[in-house]
């Protein structure tokens, strides 16, 4: 004769299939997947003008143990609506190593800010200053999102930053610069010759004029030894106290083009 089972017991049990149904469905597929995940929330940021200028912008030079890493982004929405962010690591065990985030800018529907999604990030190394880049690495990145605004006269704020950085990271342009000039960051000083970095470095041409940009605002013009890809060289005199940090601007000769890498 077959034992009666209490309804309680009948009624734990479903309400048991249940959560284990529901348990399943969440961990093994009704979560949505990080490449479908909503936008990140916008800043607050005051209703005054804050969609950043178009230009070339670079972060402060930090120092690791075994040498340092810089950020520049690259932003132009005067015409193509183009964006790149680049990182820059200088060390003894990896030598030069660039990472370029590369994509287009989409105007946030608040039309406060700018929304980068880029669609491809490479790797390069080279082993010196001045030598052609290597690809070692290309992938698909558009899983990942920045926001970028205006966060001063000269400055954005793009959030979070390449590696993660949750508070995200300042980046400055020159104080001069403008956008039929080609920018470049001063990364070792040396009384002969000094080693600079910009992402559009490639676009240099002969006789260009280069100017060196003290923070404080001073210039000085200066000869331009070479440019290879987003590397170059520039000849320095104690006298010229150049430090990094400093800016390089160059002025091609003729006329002056539009912004573009």
């Amino acid at each position: 004769m077959a034992k009666k089972v209490p309804k309680i017991w009948k009624f734990f049990s479903k309400k048991f299939q249940y959560i284990v149904i529901f348990s399943l469905g969440y961990n093994c597929g009704f979560r949505p997947s990080p490449l479908q995940k909503d936008p990140i929330p916008g800043p607050q940021i005051p209703a005054f003008d804050s969609i950043p200028n178009s230009g070339e912008y670079f972060s402060e030079i930090k120092k690791i143990p075994t040498g340092f890493y810089i950020r520049q982004v690259y932003l132009n929405h005067s015409n193509k609506k183009e964006m790149l962010i680049s990182q820059l690591t200088v060390s003894e065990s990896k030598n030069w190593e660039e990472t370029r985030f590369e994509g287009k800018l989409n105007l946030d529907e608040s039309g406060k800010f700018f929304r980068f999604r880029p669609k491809l990030c490479r790797m390069f190394t080279s082993k010196n200053p001045g030598d052609r880049w290597t690809l070692t690495r290309a992938y698909e990145c558009d899983h990942f999102e920045f926001l970028i605004w205006k966060s001063g006269p000269d400055d954005i704020r793009l959030t979070p930053g390449p590696e993660g950085e949750e508070e995200g990271i300042l980046l400055k342009k020159s104080r001069s610069s403008n956008i039929s000039q080609i920018s470049a960051i001063i990364l070792k000083a040396d009384p002969a010759i000094t080693n600079i970095w910009g992402i559009r470095l490639s676009r240099v041409r002969k006789g260009a004029k280069a100017t060196l940009e003290k923070q404080d605002g001073r210039k000085t013009e200066l000869n331009s030894l070479k440019t290879v890809e987003t590397t170059g060289e520039i000849k320095t005199e104690k006298s010229n106290h150049a430090e990094p940090g400093d800016m390089i601007l160059y002025t091609n000769p003729g006329e002056a083009r539009p912004l573009a890498l």
